[in-house]
């Protein structure tokens, strides 16, 4: 230090200009670097796209017959990502190929893209609350399970419910109950009663919240939807009050009332550290009002055991939403829609309790009744050694096996004839409808009975199809939109304003109707 000192000024100017030059290039080093990163990184992600829309062209010719890709077809696309891809970036390839495009071209590429965006996101989701629910049971979140559960539901949506921006309205409504507890009482210490107290002025007078009366609609179970319309199913709003007493330092432990209402919670809370009986109370959360009980007619619940009761809430409610909307429509159709409601949802329950047998032999029944998903169905029965040998293993393998030899099957061609009056592609009515308005439909298959009489396998707007015959169908040309079918883009390539254009795969089954439909239109 002495002899640096001793340098003139001139030379201990010329020694810092140096150390700056030298930091300023480090600094510059350092943006290359970040550079050259942000580069490397957009080439993976380009890399990955080619190799997503390379799946996707390839998807339709393998997966055709079978109607679905493979549990093998999608875990190799997620093996490939897995290791060095984001999951947000995952899910922005696969949305980009579904949702930023032309709606009436590209139906087959978007049909897959959905199959194997819901095939990620449900993994993510399973992965998540397997994760959860190995922690102890004071460090799981039923907010947390809640949302996945929810996510569930909403994987082929675009957008799907957060948890950052629930905990965000969460936190709004803890923030104006501090302050509203600040302004009653100067007092930097409040009983627990007077927490709640003013927890139920914020939510029941202030906000709002009240306990939806006759709709059966998922928007009143999502969390998020119910912060924002201040409707809600009971269960949700225990959540939510859950929620915020937590966050004012108030712990409360869901218990499940011995009514019969089946999807009845309360929650227990107490007024002091002591555990005397006397000192239970109930928080009815769908009002705010308190209770006392006698502790052993109110077993507590579980994060587990809450989940699996939002699950069968969630199924019990879409029923009721399946029925309400058929009343005066067929009762096949109404039950095929149903059955498939139950095997979403009872997948969902094996993923909440993945060692529950009971679901996952109700989930590979349905996947043998449905003939989707056995893959799937296989793979679950596996994890469980007491399921190894069980029948439903043999008969999901067996049908599996014939599934996958229908891939190198011969294709058999349906060469037209004068009877059959109808094509592929072509949108119809359903003159068998009892509704005031017209059902639509699209002819995806027919196939002759007797040499007089042709049925049509037709996609139903409301995404049910079935075998119709001919005279039940007329020809609609006024149409404008794209119908709502999720297996639309299994058969056709693209929507012309009139028909439907078949795919590669239509085209080599149906080699005589694309000129036949527009004959037909002209």
């Amino acid at each position: 230090m002495a002899n640096l000192l001793s340098f003139s000024d001139e030379v201990l100017c010329r020694i810092f200009e140096s150390i700056t030059k030298v930091k300023d290039l480090h600094n510059v080093m350092l943006s290359c670097r970040r550079f050259f990163h942000v580069i490397k990184s957009y080439n993976k992600l380009w890399k990955f796209e080619r190799k997503v829309k390379h799946v996707l062209q390839g998807l339709s010719a393998k997966c055709f017959l079978i109607g679905e890709p493979s549990l093998a077809e999608l875990e190799n696309l997620l093996n490939y990502s897995e290791n060095w891809i984001p999951e947000e970036w995952v899910e922005s390839v696969l949305q980009n190929g579904i949702y930023n495009q032309n709606l009436n071209d590209n139906l087959t590429s978007r049909f897959y893209a959905r199959k194997l965006l819901k095939y990620f996101r449900n993994y993510v989701i399973e992965r998540k609350l397997k994760d959860m629910m190995a922690l102890p049971e004071q460090d799981k979140s039923i907010l947390v399970g809640a949302i996945l559960i929810s996510q569930w539901v909403q994987t082929e949506q675009e957008h799907m419910i957060s948890l950052p921006a629930v905990e965000l309205q969460l936190e709004g409504i803890t923030k104006r109950v501090k302050q509203l507890l600040a302004d009653k009482n100067t007092s930097s210490t409040f009983t627990t009663k007077e927490v709640l107290d003013c927890i139920n002025t914020v939510l029941y007078c202030e906000m709002g919240f009240k306990v939806m009366q006759s709709d059966y609609s998922f928007e009143y179970v999502f969390i998020d939807k119910v912060l924002e319309s201040r409707i809600g199913f009971p269960v949700t709003l225990c959540i939510i009050y859950r929620e915020i007493t937590k966050r004012m330092g108030i712990y409360c432990e869901p218990v499940l009332s011995p009514e019969i209402l089946y999807h009845r919670f309360y929650l227990r809370w107490k007024e002091t550290s002591s555990l005397a009986d006397t000192d239970n109370q109930l928080i009815d959360p769908a009002s705010g009002t308190l209770h006392y009980f006698h502790p052993s007619s109110y077993p507590v619940v579980s994060t587990e055991k809450f989940l699996q009761r939002i699950v069968e809430y969630m199924r019990r409610l879409r029923l009721q939403s399946i029925r309400s909307e058929r009343r005066g429509e067929g009762r096949d159709r109404t039950h095929f829609q149903r059955r498939r409601n139950e095997l979403s949802f009872s997948r969902l329950a094996c993923a909440v309790s993945p060692d529950q047998t009971r679901s996952i032999l109700l989930y590979a029944q349905l996947c043998l009744d449905l003939d989707v998903q056995l893959d799937d169905a296989v793979r679950l029965l596996q994890q469980v050694k007491t399921l190894h040998d069980h029948r439903l293993m043999e008969k999901c393998v067996l049908k599996l096996s014939e599934k996958e030899a229908l891939v190198s099957k011969e294709k058999v061609i349906h060469r037209r004839s004068p009877s059959v009056k109808y094509a592929v592609g072509l949108v119809m009515v359903y003159k068998g409808s009892a509704r005031k308005s017209p059902l639509l439909c699209v002819i995806n298959s027919w196939t002759h009975r007797d040499p007089d009489d042709t049925f049509y396998n037709v996609l139903f707007e409301d995404g049910d199809s079935s075998f119709v015959a001919e005279s039940n169908l007329k020809l609609y040309t006024n149409v404008s939109f794209i119908i709502s079918h999720p297996n639309i883009g299994l058969y056709f390539q693209r929507f012309d304003g009139r028909r439907y254009i078949p795919n590669t795969e239509m085209m080599t089954l149906y080699p005589e109707d694309n000129a036949f439909a527009v004959s037909l239109i002209k």
